[in-house]
């Protein structure tokens, strides 16, 4: 049956969720804080959750922090468990599964580190492959090497083979609970043409004209960035507008109604050329005529400068992993400029299929070594200093971001909106009132409950479109969820728990419910975490062979007739520590 939308009280329960057996009294119930960032859908999800989760006797705090506090608490790893979402950084699975190797920047879950640096549980048999098997090691010494091992690997059968390998290890934490797969809302006056956006969630707003002839484009797609210096931002909004402000070797364009990777920077995005020692290089000429918004050259140095700055281990950015595929990677990247000759060489360590995807990827834009050495270049109109199709002129924090055309961008004829205004705010209910009164005429979410009502009344203007990526929650390794119940264990049975209980919680979730009536946008309930919109080699796509299970997709079935039998078996577990 379909569970009301509530705030159950852990204690004294008397309502039964969709199949799972409410506990009257709990003898010792847990008590857990759930961090998520403003906004209606990401509210009304915790508070489903809060409500699922009572039924195995755990008092459920809900959280609630803006944009930039909640990315650096959940980021810090100072949480429990907290509301995440991962969009694709480029179409091939590892972009899902290097985001959770030890040193990565978007590691949240905090997978080998303090604590769980030392925990010694995970297993993986690489032999089928060509590599080792290796059994209770840790996460440094199974997960991180088997990425290393993909991203080496040019056989795509077996790099494929083993990206399912590193789900698995993944899933089998319960770290990670997927939730749906992603869709992209948006509202979009009819006044707009030439927009378009990306299934890795980015909005390009250079092309767009206005039916009445406005110069002015006032949209709206974030609250305050977080970090908008191409090296630090690891989040959508912030790759919009560096999308805007900056251009890489390569860009993503719309040609016929398709989007493609074409030549930004370079002249053209040649094949490259294998080496004896398996190395592949690539040789980028720079257009002439390059310039920064200031009016001073580009050269191929500010690219080798940018990206070498973004890959150093002292750095410590984000994405620095993104650089991997390089060779020298992280310290001495094989990347050398010619300013005389205006290129840029590049050698991977082997081939790279999405490595032209990388081109495109903001954290290989190109920044100058005079400005990033003020540390506060990036967030003052005064001291931003970019190459693309738009320059800031103003920065009302908290407010709204103003972009004007570069005059000195490349390509700068091909700009028709000569000024774009990204107003900030996360409140979804404000940015629809601002969007029905004619005042914004773009907006990147909507409060749920009015999905039903903007479908009828702007059939025209409310969009869903297709994301690669997945909405899930993520729990942080290194917290205890077993609290005195655990002291007696040992340390291998207490990490076997954690990740059982974690599990656990996970089946006490009815997706079907949440997208059916929270997201309402067509989402799909996910069983998996690598989205679905990824092929294999075979042409068949990764997520349907996921979780090697007969009768259903993923790691768990997740339709609404196995609801019951899911509940039955979390509660089980979860009542071996918070039972009757």
């Amino acid at each position: 049956m379909k569970k009301l939308l509530t705030v159950l009280l852990a204690l004294v329960m008397v309502v039964t969720l969709a199949g799972c057996g409410a506990k009257e009294e709990a003898k010792t119930p847990a008590s857990i804080t759930y961090l998520y960032n403003t906004g209606s859908g990401h509210q009304a999800i915790a508070e489903y959750c809060q409500g699922a989760w009572a039924q195995a006797g755990v008092n459920v705090n809900l959280e609630n922090q803006e944009w930039a506090t909640f990315l650096n608490t959940r980021k810090d790893g100072n949480y429990t468990v907290a509301r995440n979402g991962w969009l694709g950084d480029f179409n091939d699975p590892i972009s899902f599964l290097d985001m959770w190797t030890t040193a990565s920047g978007n590691n949240d879950v905090q997978f080998g580190r303090d604590a769980h640096k030392d925990v010694a549980i995970y297993s993986m048999d690489l032999t089928p492959y060509g590599y080792e098997k290796v059994e209770n090691g840790t996460w440094a010494e199974t997960y991180d090497k088997l990425i290393g091992y993909i991203k080496t690997e040019v056989d795509q059968d077996k790099r494929f083979g083993m990206m399912h390998v590193a789900e698995d290890i993944l899933m089998e934490t319960g770290c990670l609970t997927p939730i749906y797969y992603y869709t992209d809302i948006y509202m979009l006056s009819d006044k707009i043409s030439g927009f378009y956006c990306s299934p890795l969630g980015y909005k390009f707003f250079q092309n767009t004209t206005l039916s009445d002839g406005g110069t002015v484009l006032p949209v709206c797609i974030a609250s305050e960035p977080d970090n908008i210096d191409p090296a630090f931002n690891s989040a959508v909004d912030g790759a919009t507008l560096d999308s805007h402000l900056f251009e890489g070797i390569a860009k993503l364009v719309e040609k016929d109604g398709k989007l493609v990777y074409v030549a930004a920077c370079a002249t053209e995005l040649p094949e490259g050329v294998s080496n004896a020692d398996g190395t592949i290089t690539y040789t980028y000429t720079l257009k002439d005529g390059l310039k920064w918004s200031d009016g001073q050259e580009l050269k191929a140095s500010d690219f080798e400068f940018a990206w070498k700055r973004a890959a150093a281990t002292d750095t410590a950015a984000d994405y620095g992993y993104m650089f991997e595929p390089i060779k020298g990677y992280p310290d001495d990247l094989a990347v050398v400029a010619d300013d005389a000759a205006k290129t840029l060489t590049v050698t991977l360590n082997n081939y790279t299929p999405y490595f032209e995807e990388l081109l495109a990827f903001p954290t290989f834009f190109p920044v100058r070594e005079d400005v990033v050495a003020n540390e506060a270049w990036a967030t003052d109109p005064s001291t931003f200093i970019c190459n693309g199709p738009y320059k800031m002129t103003a920065w009302e924090h908290n407010s709204v971001i103003t972009l004007e055309k570069n005059p000195n961008y490349i390509d700068a004829d091909t700009v028709t909106m000569p000024t774009l205004k990204f107003f900030l705010s996360d409140d979804d209910n404000a940015m629809l009132a601002n969007y029905k009164n004619g005042d914004w005429l773009m907006i990147d979410s909507v409060p749920n409950a009015e999905i039903k009502t903007l479908q009828a009344e702007y059939p025209t203007e409310y969009y869903v479109g297709g994301q690669l990526g997945t909405y899930y929650i993520c729990w942080n390794v290194n917290a205890d969820l077993l609290g005195s119940a655990g002291a007696g264990l040992d340390a291998v049975t207490y990490q076997t728990e954690q990740a059982a209980v974690r599990k656990a919680f996970s089946l006490l979730l009815d997706r079907n419910y949440v997208v059916d009536e929270i997201g309402q946008a067509g989402q799909l309930p996910a069983s998996s975490f690598v989205a679905l919109g990824l092929t294999e080699p075979d042409g068949s796509e990764f997520y349907k062979n996921a979780g090697h299970n007969d009768g259903f997709v993923g790691y768990y079935d997740v339709s609404a007739a196995a609801l019951e039998s899911n509940c039955a078996a979390a509660l089980e577990v979860i009542n071996k520590y918070f039972g009757e």
